[in-house]
């Protein structure tokens, strides 16, 4: 997409801009075309079929996660009865290591001529329960009318733990250009991967954004949330104005830049009671210009304390994605002591470092910051991701969730170049290409499958 004038991005965006469908549908689509339902042979009265029948499996899923709600709970396997009439067999699908058993639904139209190929092609979610990580082998079976039942096609598959990718994109409150819009909107379009748009709703307490301007930003984010692209979060970085228009006092330090206008204030700065106030007014914000409330958040900088956090929990937020390994950033010491491959955790309410009963998820940023990469420089970032991750071709024995972080406002096509790169180099692995246990998910999806 190229660049557009402000109503023209938008209009553009709800007409042109649908998403590539992923080739592994999420739960509730795949709920509706695969889920095994018994079917009206698997009754009382099943006859059997007079002899073994030929079978084949023409589609077999040859990854599955151990389910977290996300997705289907088991790959799904399809078979066809080019010969026969398999209804009454009761066609099932039977997980070899444990046992279990589901019935598979026929899914051709009433209209297909019976006996055809066509009509004989059953579908079903393989069971997982009870079922460890490792390769797996279901087999189709048919009962017979002597009563036993006999395998007639078998296939296997990798059953791992969920690895997860999360992509933030941090809204600044300052202006973006339609271009470096465009090249984040190409990167998820093409690549298939969803996003995290954390809001910065300072863009209407300044004079420093036109108020065009931040309606461009504010309606191309929306289009891409209603298109099912992208979760709508809450980023706050302590602009003066902003912190003024929230009814709190401003601060110009401490300050990780040196700067005069807040920016480069941290969230640490203010006590439980002034980060509530921020919060609360950003979410106003948002609320009064039609943005679903946000139930993810990120503190500008990667700052915050256990009292940031009480606020951020308490103002009814889900997820907390400011941690970051320890560190220093510009001229301030990080408040995190986390490990650079820190995995998600509840924290404390007294110490946002460690683990407590604080009702908030904390998706700590260990994947890396694109900002300022190029294909030759992000090579790193690349090489770490991966060896967080299982080898290609390998289950994941532990959930693993790697959290990367973008910005809209910069993404050149210097930078676009880097971004596609690393999510080119994750495609071994992607799940939703069937070829590993990576999936791309929102902090609101991973907040649900790690409840």
């Amino acid at each position: 997409m190229r660049a557009f004038t402000s109503i023209g991005l938008i209009a553009a965006l709800l007409v042109s801009c649908t998403p590539t469908p992923a080739p592994r549908p999420p739960l509730a689509a795949a709920t509706a075309s695969a889920t095994s339902q018994p079917s009206a042979a698997g009754t009382v009265g099943v006859s059997g079929l007079a002899e073994r029948p030929v079978a084949m499996i023409v589609s077999a899923e040859r990854w599955a996660t151990v389910p977290d709600g996300l997705y289907p709970d088991g790959p799904v396997v399809t078979v066809t009865f080019p010969s026969v009439d398999a209804a009454g067999g009761r066609p099932r699908a039977r997980l070899r290591s444990t046992g279990q058993t589901v019935d598979l639904r026929q899914t051709a139209p009433a209209s297909v001529a019976a006996g055809t190929a066509a009509a004989q092609r059953w579908t079903g979610l393989v069971p997982l329960e009870g079922a460890r990580v490792g390769e797996q082998t279901v087999d189709v079976i048919v009962r017979l009318r002597d009563g036993s039942d006999a395998v007639v096609a078998s296939s296997t598959f990798q059953l791992s733990m969920p690895e997860y990718v999360v992509w933030t994109l941090d809204f600044e409150g300052v202006a973006a250009s339609n271009e470096t819009l465009d090249n984040t909107w190409d990167i998820a379009r093409t690549l298939s991967i969803p996003m995290t748009i954390m809001w910065n709703p300072r863009v209407w307490t300044t004079t420093q954004v036109s108020a065009e301007r931040a309606a461009v930003m504010a309606g191309w984010m929306k289009n891409i949330a209603d298109a099912g692209m992208a979760e709508i979060a809450l980023h706050l970085h302590a602009w003066t104005d902003f912190v003024r228009a929230a009814g709190v006092t401003p601060r110009t330090a401490p300050s990780w830049a040196g700067r005069s206008d807040g920016y480069d204030v941290p969230l640490t700065a203010f006590d439980e009671a002034e980060t509530r106030k921020l919060i609360d007014h950003g979410v106003k914000l948002m609320v009064d210009h039609g943005m679903p409330r946000p139930t993810s958040f990120r503190g500008g900088g990667l700052f915050a304390n256990a009292a940031n956090l009480r606020a951020i929990a308490a103002a009814g937020f889900t997820v907390d994605s400011s941690g970051t390994s320890a560190g220093v950033f510009g001229r301030l010491p990080l408040p995190w002591t986390l490990a650079k491959d820190a995995q998600p955790y509840r924290p404390s309410k007294d110490d946002a470092n460690a683990a407590g009963d604080l009702p908030l998820l904390e998706a700590p940023n260990i994947a890396g910051n694109t900002y300022a990469l190029d294909t030759r420089t992000i090579q790193p970032v690349i090489a770490a991701d991966r060896a967080m991750l299982a080898l290609p071709g390998r289950p994941a024995t532990a959930a693993r969730v790697l959290t990367l972080v973008s910005h809209p406002g910069t993404i050149d096509a210097t930078e676009r170049a880097a971004i596609e790169s690393l999510f080119r180099a994750l495609e071994p692995y992607r799940f939703d290409r069937d070829r590993g246990p990576v999936r791309f998910i929102t902090l609101a999806q991973l907040g649900k499958a790690l409840k």
